[in-house]
């Protein structure tokens, strides 16, 4: 069986994101950024939704599907990495904004790399 392990490294540093999102929603202190209070807004609501999605295409992308679907993934993971990098910055969580490098780095693989088999 074939997988991609750029799409993996996607979906871990998405899901890492996803973690640190729940709880920067729930804690009045972000992690890493004492005087930031994001809880309970809806940019912290909106980057858990992005890092669940991001998470999901990063499964998809671990696997071998048609170049429609990849392509599809592809590209709305790209747009969704950007996006949640950059409302990290905005929210100032530092952690986050590595986090969706770590995502990026993931994406470039997934890009220009052959598939591994397990």
């Amino acid at each position: 069986m074939m997988r991609h392990d750029g799409g993996l490294l996607i979906a871990f540093g998405a899901g890492l994101g996803l973690l640190l999102s729940i709880y920067n929603y729930f804690v009045p202190v972000a992690l890493l950024a004492p005087t930031v209070d994001i809880a309970g807004t809806p940019a912290a609501l909106l980057a858990i939704a992005a890092t669940f999605i991001l998470m999901i295409a990063g499964l998809v992308l671990a696997g071998r599907h048609g170049s429609g679907v990849t392509g599809f993934f592809m590209v709305g993971s790209l747009v969704g990495i950007l996006g949640t990098g950059f409302a990290a910055r905005l929210i100032e969580s530092q952690l986050l904004l590595a986090l969706m490098l770590v995502c990026l780095i993931g994406w470039v693989l997934r890009a220009f790399t052959r598939p591994s088999y397990a």
